[in-house]
């Protein structure tokens, strides 16, 4: 084998993926193989060797999250109903009677309480059909658009928290095929999440460039970084890194659903980060390719 190219010893495609630039791979990427195992693979750079790929099986583990996503559904599901008659019959509560303040006060924790829960019951049941592959209709769209139409709604945030916004997006990155919804919605998490967790005064950068065939997004902040040991975790639902600041609120369902946006775009997406320095987030989505129509 030596001194034969990697992609002929090596052709699995997961592989190649990883090891698509040898001067510069991946972190990681999962092999998934045709008999349902899934061996989760990490590449080290080794200089002036190359590099070094260890890999762990990870086929039970997928068992479980798959196990785990069936049962949150299905409680999330039945969740739904229930909440909207309490949040119903506690909105009528002021029109069948005189109310004082202090009723007035409960009625309005309660409101929002149920409000919270029926949020992330929404969230559950939209990462539900993401995996499940509902939003298979896709079509081609300018992700530089999607870019600026999040910063416009989100530019409000950002000036109230006093941020530097650096955006280093050419005018003439090409189009890539997607479902514009989740697109959009997987920016308003990324960089909702920059804006919550970077301090007062901080700043946030958004690089977009197209290489190869794929368009790469990386959105960084200088917010308190993540600790090594949660960047493993960061991806799964409900997590929430160990050292998130008091008072930021959130679900930890956040990046669960952009991770899967992602995969269903046949992309993949990484964290770097660094405590105190804080944290960058890399999308690697691929480019719209126009079928050549061939001669007759």
């Amino acid at each position: 084998m030596k001194g034969k190219p990697v992609s002929e010893v090596l052709p699995h495609p997961d592989l190649k993926i990883l090891l698509s630039d040898i001067n510069n791979p991946l972190p990681q990427n999962e092999i998934t193989f045709e008999d349902g195992r899934v061996l989760s693979a990490q590449c080290t750079p080794i200089p002036r060797i190359g590099v070094a790929i260890t890999m762990q099986d990870i086929t039970y583990l997928k068992q479980i999250d798959r196990l785990k996503n069936e049962f949150v559904h299905t409680v999330s599901h039945d969740l739904r109903s229930p909440l909207t008659a309490i949040l119903g019959y506690v909105d009528l509560l002021d029109r069948v009677g005189p109310v004082n303040d202090q009723q007035r006060e409960f009625i309005r924790r309660v409101q929002n309480s149920v409000q919270s829960i029926t949020s992330l019951v929404n969230d559950l049941l939209e990462l539900g059909r993401i995996e499940a592959g509902f939003d298979t209709q896709k079509e081609v769209v300018p992700l530089e658009g999607i870019v600026r139409d999040t910063l416009e709604t989100l530019g409000g945030q950002i000036s109230d928290k006093k941020m530097n916004l650096h955006l280093n997006l050419p005018m003439d990155i090409p189009q890539m095929r997607g479902n514009p919804i989740r697109l959009r919605q997987m920016l308003d998490n990324l960089i909702g999440n920059a804006i919550k967790y970077t301090p007062e005064g901080g700043e946030i950068t958004i690089d977009v460039e197209a290489q190869n065939d794929q368009v790469i997004l990386r959105i960084s902040d200088t917010g308190p970084g993540i600790p090594p040991a949660d960047q493993l975790h960061i991806f799964e639902k409900f997590y929430r890194a160990s050292n998130v600041p008091k008072g930021v609120g959130g679900s930890g369902l956040g990046l669960s659903i952009v991770k899967s946006i992602v995969e269903n775009h046949q992309g993949r997406i990484w964290v770097e980060s660094l405590l105190g320095q804080g944290s960058a987030f890399t999308v690697v989505l691929p480019l719209y390719k126009q079928a050549v129509a061939q001669p007759a």
